[in-house]
């Protein structure tokens, strides 16, 4: 059924049982479009979800080859466990569209029952009343017994109608029963559909339950070494304040020379506008900085994975990846500078116009300051922790604004969704 026919027979049919019809086949039309839509965008949800959790499970059986670095296999288990919970939201999000769906059909069902019956009533009526009329010398009693040829030529013209509704009445309850025969068999199939989703969920809940349990493991040997977990966290503090200030500072001191180039005025140069504006048309586009990956640490505070009470702030995101992974540019621009932080590896700077990526736990560096790149470039490979076993990179995005001002940005919201 498409929406041309719905409208066709709305104006072929005046009748307010057709009327009926056509409101009932307009909404099913219309429910029956957005749960095909809804159910496309919820499957790309839980494809994308199930990559993700794929790509977790190998780089946590990458993890594990050294069972003393935990801390790295956690950060893994716990986005792992969110994935799971996106998941079973998902699969419930599905699971509640086939719902709605399952109503509409049996609405229809009983509407189309009703109809069904009223169209049989109504045809059994014009079959007694054709019994009676049927033979011809009642017919031409009918004609002749008109008190004019205008009247006669009216009444061969009804009994001719009369014998086409009473084929229109036939056709539309064989095609009534067809489309009930359809409906059931696809509210059949929708039932079997949700049962199959329902059992996903469970197997879901089950597999969580694992990481779950799982992860109190991993927890419970973390928490024997507290006293070590706290001074590593006050020096990864100190080395997240030491990249912030020297960002902080590599950017100012570009702003200043372009004041002094502009007469104490902070602006952009037509080309650098131009790479700024298309910088910013790509959000939610820029290519990730990494081949494979999944984000360990969000942009903003983020609980301590072992510690309670315990917040880590993070001007960008980390991203979890494969050891001597390529890190990439993810826009074109030119290299504003190269840096080490004691502990915290190498770390570059590309500017694009009025934003700069960060790219910082670099183990190498391909390129070094004022070269121009493009996206996908490789820059360095990812430095893998020896302590912790993590292998991540730490990204970040900063915006320039025309009087100077700097304002972090989340990273998540500018790179491809995948």
């Amino acid at each position: 059924m498409n929406l041309r026919a719905i409208l066709s027979g709305f104006r072929q049919n005046t009748s307010p049982l057709s009327k009926a019809a056509f409101v009932l086949g307009f909404l099913l039309f219309c429910s029956s479009a957005l749960l095909a839509q809804d159910k496309e965008e919820l499957q790309k949800e839980r494809d994308r979800i199930s990559q993700e959790i794929s790509l977790t499970n190998k780089l946590i059986n990458e993890s594990r080859q050294n069972r003393s670095k935990l801390e790295g296999e956690l950060s893994l288990l716990n986005r792992k466990i969110n994935l799971r919970e996106d998941l079973i939201r998902s699969l419930r999000g599905e699971i509640s569209l086939y719902n709605r769906q399952l109503k509409t059909n049996k609405e229809k069902i009983d509407e189309l029952e009703t109809e069904l019956s009223e169209l049989k009533d109504a045809y059994a009526k014009s079959i007694r009343f054709a019994q009676r009329t049927n033979k011809s010398q009642d017919r031409l009693m009918f004609i002749f017994a008109s008190h004019d040829f205008f009247q006669a030529i009216r009444r061969v013209r009804y009994l001719q109608q009369y014998t086409r509704h009473r084929k229109k009445q036939a056709d539309k309850i064989v095609e009534t029963k067809e489309e009930l025969y359809q409906l059931n068999k696809d509210l059949l199939a929708l039932i079997d559909e949700k049962d199959r989703l329902i059992r996903d969920e469970e197997s879901t809940k089950n597999e969580l339950k694992g990481d779950l349990n799982e992860q109190k493991g991993v927890v419970s040997n973390l928490k024997q070494e507290e006293q070590a977990l706290i001074k590593k966290l006050k020096k990864q503090e100190r080395q997240r304040e030491n990249l912030n200030k020297e960002i902080q500072r590599i950017i100012e001191a570009e702003i200043r020379a372009s004041k002094e180039d502009n007469a104490g005025i902070y602006e952009l140069t037509p080309e650098a506008a131009a790479l700024s504006e298309n910088f910013e048309k790509n959000k939610g586009k820029l290519p990730w900085p990494v081949e494979r990956g999944v984000i360990t640490s969000k942009f903003g505070p983020n609980p301590h994975p072992v510690l309670a009470g315990i917040t880590i702030p993070n001007n960008g995101i980390d991203i979890a990846t494969n050891e001597n992974a390529p890190i990439r540019a993810v826009f074109e621009g030119t290299v504003s500078r190269v840096f080490s932080i004691a502990g915290a590896g190498q770390n570059v700077i590309v500017n694009h116009g009025g934003y700069r990526s960060v790219y910082s736990n670099l183990k190498e560096v391909f390129v070094s300051k004022g070269q121009k790149v493009n996206n996908k470039d490789a820059i360095g490979t990812v430095l893998t922790d020896d302590s912790s076993g993590k292998t991540e990179a730490h990204i970040e995005i900063w915006k320039v604004d025309n009087n100077g001002t700097t304002t972090k940005q989340d990273p998540a919201l500018w790179i491809y969704r995948k």
